[in-house]
């Protein structure tokens, strides 16, 4: 019995303390009306209310009581938060006074070290909180200070002793109240005659989000953008159904919005030899990987923390916290299409003259759907649903009004790292920063001299990986965000680096080795032995399993190892980069197997092509789903799995949408702007100038390559 209370209060105090020691960032007040909370306090009405009820109307006493909090269930496993009822609080509205009593619903933190006096007499006598846990673990024969082992590296400011540590713990309670009254009032009124002590968090009323300035943009942009795709749509369909016009034969600028012709293009797959089909698998695959990743990072409160924590450290969970590697993933298969859709089409010259095409391309690739994320996140996303723990949402929406350029100028992961709007974003802004800097490297692959080009490449590797190496033993940061030991670190390592394009630009550049790679054998056929290929695939096993193991080992309560530390953020993401690219390798050329055929299935077609939208949206979704969570969940695996299928599924149809509505219209007006326009067509040679089976075989071409690029 007691092995398991002290392995619950040394994992509870790990992460409950530590979380509120180095607490969440400030409570949003843009996002809701502060002006409103303020203009309906009212001292001398709170009273008059407050006398009703308990002479007139005992009712709706009880309501308000009834929307309150309870003591928390599995205090022992690690529930520390009570958010009573949310919205029966506020549906409590009271017409028998004039003005009526509505209902306020307020989040309240109440220290575990409370020391309650009452009166003479009583049969409770003088609590005092912290010193009664104290004393019943000293009844055990144990040593308070055990607990505090795990803990070594609180920092400088962490707690110092057991009865100091005990200080930091406290409960979260929602109590329901008039909103006349404040909370220190209300409170008052029945337990400060025993000297409770609480502080309030936030308070919440009903119709509290005032519109703003991004609504009423959100509002117009998204009205003239439906009103347009309408419009497209009836021609394209209007001209397809019921005129039976060829394609040829309608206005292509009419047909840019048109749901049906972006629908239609977006689910139609060709072959082509060029194509690289094993990355449509793995790049479902990856984002797969994410959503589910931050399915089970998600939820606000749990009433089994302690089982959490337990999951954390074992096998399975090794395969969800690997799920980082992702990302890396995304940038290694970037840097192989950028060089490998370069060489060939593009030379030195021309990439120095057509520099500014070059990032314009990426910038207008990009811009749409972020554009529109951003833009919906300031507002829609707002007011989409409601919650006690909508706060979350509400926080993303302040930091996108006020950050949105941040992030719109690929910089939010430098200039606001603690505040970037659209959380995963950060991505992005580490892949046009690596895509700016690419024509270093670029420039010398493009040369057509393959000594130029492999020097390029590897003298690229080397000094990202010398440059970041230096960084990460300068800066000891730890090797996960996800480390219990080192929560109090977490915000440092994601600013210096998990969200630094320094330490991860390796993948990139390994990704532009395996691209030039693939150019310079294309079309050809490698032959290599057997024994090679097995050893080569049991060397990238090798190197895959390494990273989830010590992604496991790193995890555990009693890792403490700065040196590995700094080698395995150094060079952790270089072996999944090279590992991955012996697959993607061996999958091109034939020697994948059944690895081959999985990755290369037309199933993941659809799924690749609105990756980029899911990336995008998934989160923003979660988010809104944990925000009006209205009680602490019971954790299992089995319903993390559960929900992640809901997040995949509506990831994927509001992803198809995007794709169809914003992306697919937004990329053939981009192909417009920068190609200068659709092409005038060509008057059909004479008749006698080739026979005519060639001048159709001819035509055929050129309908087919039209429709590639497309």
């Amino acid at each position: 019995m007691w092995n398991y209370i002290r392995r619950g209060f040394i994992l509870w105090f790990i992460v409950v303390v530590k979380a509120q020691i180095h607490g969440p960032s400030e409570v949003p007040r843009d996002s809701f009306d502060q002006q409103l909370y303020e203009s309906v306090l009212d001292p001398e009405l709170c009273r008059r209310e407050m006398l009703h009820m308990v002479l007139e109307n005992q009712m709706l006493w009880l309501q308000l009581l009834d929307a309150g909090p309870r003591i928390p269930t599995g205090v022992f496993q690690g529930s520390t938060n009570h958010l009573g009822n949310y919205f029966q609080c506020l549906s409590i509205r009271e017409e028998s006074l004039d003005p009526p009593i509505q209902g306020k619903y307020c989040s309240l933190k109440v220290p575990l070290n409370q020391s309650l006096e009452f009166p003479p007499g009583s049969e409770y006598g003088d609590v005092n909180g912290r010193q009664l846990l104290a004393d019943e673990i000293r009844k055990r024969g144990k040593d308070p200070e055990v607990l505090l082992k795990a803990l070594e590296k609180s920092g400088e400011n962490g707690p110092t002793g057991f009865l100091e540590f005990l200080s930091a713990i406290s409960y979260r309670y929602g109590i329901c109240i008039p909103q006349t009254c404040s909370t220190e009032e209300w409170v008052a009124s029945a337990l400060s005659s025993v000297g409770f002590e609480f502080e309030e968090v936030y308070c919440r009323l009903p119709n509290d989000k005032p519109w703003v300035a991004a609504d009423w943009v959100a509002t117009v942009i998204f009205s003239l953008l439906t009103l347009i795709t309408l419009l497209s749509t009836c021609y394209d369909l209007h001209c397809t159904f019921t005129l039976k016009k060829d394609p040829k034969q309608m206005n292509p600028y009419f047909r840019i919005f048109s749901v049906y012709t972006n629908a239609r293009r977006l689910t139609t797959f060709t072959k082509s030899s060029d194509a690289l089909e094993c990355l449509d698998g793995i790049r479902s695959l990856s984002m797969m990987w994410v959503i589910i990743g931050h399915t089970f990072s998600m939820y606000n409160h749990f009433t089994n923390l302690l089982d959490v924590i337990d999951f954390l450290v074992s096998g399975p969970a090794t395969l969800i916290q690997t799920g980082v590697y992702a990302v890396d993933t995304f940038f290694t298969i970037a840097g192989i299409l950028l060089v490998y859709t370069s060489v060939g089409k593009m030379t030195s010259r021309s990439l120095l003259r057509g520099l500014h095409a070059f990032y314009l391309n990426r910038i207008f690739r990009l811009f749409p759907l972020l554009a529109a994320i951003v833009l919906l996140e300031a507002s829609f996303f707002h007011r989409i649903a409601d919650g006690p723990y909508w706060l979350t949402v509400a926080r993303n929406t302040e930091r996108c009004r006020t950050w949105w350029w941040t992030t719109l100028l690929y910089v939010q992961n430098y200039v606001n790292p603690d505040d970037i709007c659209i959380a995963h974003s950060w991505y992005l802004a580490i892949d046009m920063q690596i895509h700016i800097i690419s024509p270093l490297v670029l420039y010398w692959v493009l040369s057509g001299k393959k000594k130029v080009a492999w020097t390029a490449l590897f003298g690229g590797i080397l000094t990202i990986l010398t440059a970041s190496t230096i960084f990460n033993f300068f800066k000891d940061m730890p090797s996960s965000n996800a480390s219990i030991v080192r929560l109090d670190e977490q915000s440092y390592y994601m600013n210096n680096f998990y969200q630094n394009t320094l330490t991860r630009a390796s993948s990139f550049f390994f990704g532009m080795a395996l691209g030039y790679l693939l150019t310079i054998t294309k079309g050809k056929k490698i032959k290599m032995n057997w024994v090679v290929v097995i050893a080569m695939w049991m060397l990238s096993l090798a190197m895959f399993a390494v990273i989830f193991y010590y992604t496991y080992e790193i995890m555990q309560l009693d890792w403490d190892n700065q040196i590995f530390d700094n080698f395995y953020n150094s060079f952790g993401r270089p072996i999944w980069s090279l590992a991955l690219s012996w697959v993607i390798f061996a999958c091109i050329h034939g020697y994948g197997g059944p690895v081959n055929w999985l990755l290369s299935h037309q199933m993941w077609k659809l799924p690749s092509r609105i990756s980029y939208a899911m990336y995008l949206f998934h989160y923003s979704f979660m988010f809104i789903a944990a925000g009006m969570q209205l009680s602490p969940i019971y954790f299992t695996p089995a319903q993390s799995l559960f929900d992640f299928i809901g997040h995949f599924t509506l990831a994927f149809v509001v992803s198809f949408c995007v794709t169809v509505l914003i992306d697919a219209p937004f990329s053939t007006v981009t192909k417009l702007i920068m190609g200068g326009g659709p092409k005038k067509k060509r008057p059909p040679p004479p008749i006698e100038a080739k026979p005519s089976t060639e001048a159709q075989i001819e035509n055929g071409t050129e309908v087919d390559a039209t429709d590639k690029k497309e």
